[in-house]
């Protein structure tokens, strides 16, 4: 099993968009909340079609 390097930006990113989700639902924003995680799914996704390929496929 190989792990790549984990690159720093999109780390600050996903640990931003976690805290605001966790705040979020803490504060009972229920709009809030399904927008950040639905951002953070999309991101994530966009993220493993990059890494899985190497190269950017969305394109």
């Amino acid at each position: 099993m190989q792990f790549e390097k984990l690159d720093i930006v999109n780390l600050v990113v996903v640990i931003g968009l976690v805290a605001a989700l966790i705040t979020a639902i803490f504060f009972a924003n229920n709009e809030l909340s399904t927008t950040i995680s639905a951002g953070l799914l999309g991101y994530l996704g966009g993220l493993v079609r990059v890494n899985s390929s190497g190269k950017d496929i969305t394109k």
